[in-house]
């Protein structure tokens, strides 16, 4: 695959052109099965749909490598519209698929090298895109007509490689394709919400982390309603603190909706403002203020979701709110650290976890009655289980499901003390019984990214990777703004069906988010691929982050049903030059 770098050469040949990229879906994989019949694909693929609809929409084949290839065009619409035709094509007439990422920018040539932002914006944009797609930067959206722009479906921002800050990416699918932002199906009339961080009118930090806690009990909160999606935490914090155009949030994350207001806490009382507003119009829906005694600031989180369910017409039964009212707490202090546990849960270090289950211990001890801390809990006992931070797996396991249950004998509704339970049965090699566990929290609560990403890690150690894959997916869409180990949720159900170039790029995308992740993994595709070289470089990263590894020990951290399927991995390990 060609991934191209920025050169810092001179006295290059300059232009701005639209550059469109292009590659064959998993083609090692492919060649690897079935050597013959891929070559011959590929000369149909190349011959019959490829080239000449480059030439009809007069582009210029700038590069070719194999499998791929790169493409200048003079005009915008015309490379968005081959991109098109090539897609319609391919997945018509061709049993290769393709990835196609188009942008426009600066492009260099020096004798047979080419260089310059064009480039590598289309090669980077190239390798995200869903098979069968064309992903389109921003500036490439606003340069089309607005007839062209119509046919595309925002994708979120996405952190590129090289690039400092997040590109806004669009998408295209066939018809009968789904679209960037996945629902799931029961919800598909639903209306997408996103809650943006409420400011603090203070320069208190205590009270920054206040307002930030408000925020997060309010997702929550409406996470829960009826008809309505909740775009995670991650993809709406990321305008923590920026001034912000509320059309054009709702165009980066997909939204129908968005909330936002502001805390100020003065002594014993807080006042909240919140206001909904409609993301493609910028019409406010309705706005309020409620003034209350500190004690009292829990209420306030089930009076906003009430309004906002009340300006949209859902039908709220009296069981129903039941459901998000029961799993509260008065005691702000255990809010508090409730929060706490969960901000430490974040870096997957012995110390940080030890560290969580303290804030989580002391909110539980400071009520016993508040759910939330004992599902924290808990899944802080499954991570100490997996990864060998207690001493005793089986007693951390215990009290992982003891957390569960107490946490449903408080509020029975609660998706994340069924998800805790499900983890635990996966740690203990119980997949089944993990994934209808692990379905019961989604059925609660379909919006729930971080469930649906241990749902996929499941299924793929359970040989169920295909389903894996949509979930990784479905959580991914759900959190476009994702952290980095659903990428390696979603790279290791891709390796497991033999997706290895696709696997290959969600393992380095792992790596550039979380330092020291993914080359593991990379370690044991780039042997099944048969390129040792690569697998070796891969190994000692994973010895420069973690000195002390060992086959035999990370062998014990491992879920799979299928015990050759472990023994496999492990001999690519081996191969790879990693000590037993």
């Amino acid at each position: 695959m060609f991934r191209p770098k920025l050169s810092a050469r001179m006295n290059l040949t300059r232009k701005l052109a639209a550059v469109l990229a292009a590659d064959v879906v998993n083609y090692s994989g492919q060649m690897k099965s079935d050597e013959a019949g891929t070559l011959t694909a590929l000369r149909f693929l190349r011959r019959d749909i490829f080239e000449p609809l480059v030439r009809e929409h007069r582009g210029n084949i700038i590069k070719r490598m194999g499998d791929g290839w790169l493409v200048e065009f003079a005009s915008v619409s015309d490379a968005v519209r081959c991109a098109f035709d090539i897609q319609t094509a391919a997945l018509r007439q061709s049993v290769l698929q393709l990835r196609i990422g188009v942008h426009l920018g600066d492009i260099a040539f020096e004798d047979d090298d080419l260089f310059g932002d064009g480039v590598n914006l289309a090669a980077r944009l190239q390798t995200l895109a869903e098979p069968g797609t064309v992903l389109i930067s921003d500036v490439v959206q606003r340069s089309i007509d607005e007839r062209l722009s119509e046919v595309f479906r925002t994708a979120g921002d996405r952190k590129l490689k090289n690039v400092k800050a997040p590109v806004s990416v669009f998408q295209w699918a066939p018809p009968e394709a789904p679209p960037p932002r996945v629902a799931p199906q029961s919800h598909s009339q639903s209306l997408l919400i996103g809650v943006l961080p409420f400011d603090s009118l203070s320069s208190d930090p205590d009270q920054e982390f206040f307002a930030d806690g408000i925020t997060e009990e309010i997702i929550t909160t409406l996470s829960k309603l009826p008809n309505l999606l909740v775009v995670a935490r991650n993809s709406t914090f990321v305008y923590k603190g920026r001034s912000v155009d509320i059309k054009q949030v709702g165009l980066e994350q997909g939204l129908d909706l968005v909330l936002e207001g502001s805390v100020r806490k003065n002594r014993d009382r807080v006042r909240i403002t919140a206001q909904l507003i409609d993301a493609k119009t910028g019409m406010h829906l309705w706005a309020d203020r409620f003034d209350r005694l500190i004690e009292d600031v829990f209420e306030v989180q089930d009076e906003i979701a009430l309004r906002i369910a009340t300006e949209l017409q859902v039908e709220l039964l009296e069981g129903e709110m039941a459901r998000f009212r029961g799993s509260g707490t008065k005691n702000l202090e255990a809010w508090s650290s409730q929060l706490k546990a969960i901000e430490s849960c974040r870096k997957v270090t012995k110390g940080s976890f030890g560290e969580a289950r303290r804030h989580a211990e002391r909110a539980i001890a400071l009520d016993p009655t508040y759910s939330a801390p004992l599902c924290t809990l808990g899944f802080i006992c499954t991570v100490e289980a997996r990864h060998g931070f207690s001493e005793d797996r089986e007693a951390a396991l215990a009290q992982a499901r003891e957390c569960a249950r107490r946490a449903l004998e408080i509020d029975s509704y609660n998706p994340e003390a069924h998800a805790v339970d499900g983890f635990a049965d996966a740690i203990d090699g119980n997949l089944d019984d993990a994934i209808t566990k692990f379905d019961r929290a989604l059925a609660l609560n379909p919006n729930h990214a971080d469930v649906a990403a241990r749902l996929s890690l499941t299924l793929a150690f359970n040989g169920q990777t295909a389903d894996a894959i949509r979930v990784a997916q479905q959580a991914i869409t759900l959190n476009p703004h994702y952290p980095g180990w659903y990428a390696g949720v979603l790279g290791f159900a891709k390796r497991l069906d033999g997706k290895y170039e696709e696997a290959i790029e969600a393992f380095k995308e792992y790596s550039e988010m979380v330092e020291g992740f993914g080359h593991l993994d990379l370690a044991i595709v780039y042997t099944e691929m048969g390129e040792i070289e690569a697998a070796r470089q891969a190994a000692q990263t994973i010895l420069k982050f973690r000195p002390g590894f060992r086959i035999s020990t990370w062998k014990k951290t491992q879920l799979y049903s299928s015990k050759r399927r472990l023994e496999l991995d492990c001999d690519c390990l081996r191969k790879a030059g990693l000590p037993d």
